[in-house]
């Protein structure tokens, strides 16, 4: 095993250790279940969102080249697809969450060429994340309550360890003895 190796034999093999890490795994589970569940809430609703959003930016991409082409000819009228004003909040809270869970300001947009037409687009690949997180801290709750453990099983699970360690809003120096400290 690769848990628990400073313990003594006995203690290990006591009824008492085997129980205890069976009742810690599961007050730990029952602890994280509601900031897991609404992380996986969050997850299903920003796809639909992105479901909803990606034909009503296709059609204003398409309108935005037509435009281009076309110069000479009338402007055309605003799409009726418009963002709600729940859309916008929540993609307002939703930007300004993933900014402080990654500690990064939002990105500057990048220069648009002269030459070609300005595309829109919104980038949900971060929202991976909210699916990602649980996962990953459930997992970290199993092995650390395990009393016995594969090797092969640690090498999986400690890949997992940096991710971890970089959704938290501590310093470097801490993050890294966070890693030492479970090594």
């Amino acid at each position: 095993t690769v848990n628990y190796r400073f313990l003594t034999r006995e203690i290990f093999e006591k009824r008492e250790f085997h129980l205890s890490l069976l009742g810690l795994h599961l007050l730990l589970l029952l602890f994280f279940a509601k900031p897991t569940w609404t992380f996986f809430k969050s997850y299903v609703r920003l796809r639909k969102v992105q479901d909803q959003l990606m034909p009503q930016i296709a059609h204003k991409n398409r309108e935005t080249h037509k435009k281009t082409k076309s110069k000479t000819k009338e402007p055309e009228q605003e799409s009726d697809q418009q963002l709600t004003g729940e859309q916008k909040s929540f993609l307002k809270a939703f930007e300004k969450g993933l900014q402080h869970s990654t500690g990064r300001k939002a990105a500057a947009p990048a220069p648009v060429q002269e030459a070609q037409p300005e595309r829109y687009g919104i980038h949900f690949e971060q929202c991976t994340q909210l699916a990602l997180l649980p996962f990953f801290v459930c997992n970290f709750i199993g092995v650390a309550c395990a009393r016995s453990l594969h090797y092969q099983f640690y090498v999986w699970y400690f890949h997992t360890l940096p991710y971890l360690v970089w959704s938290t809003p501590y310093s470097l120096g801490v993050r890294y003895l966070i890693l030492g400290f479970i090594e």
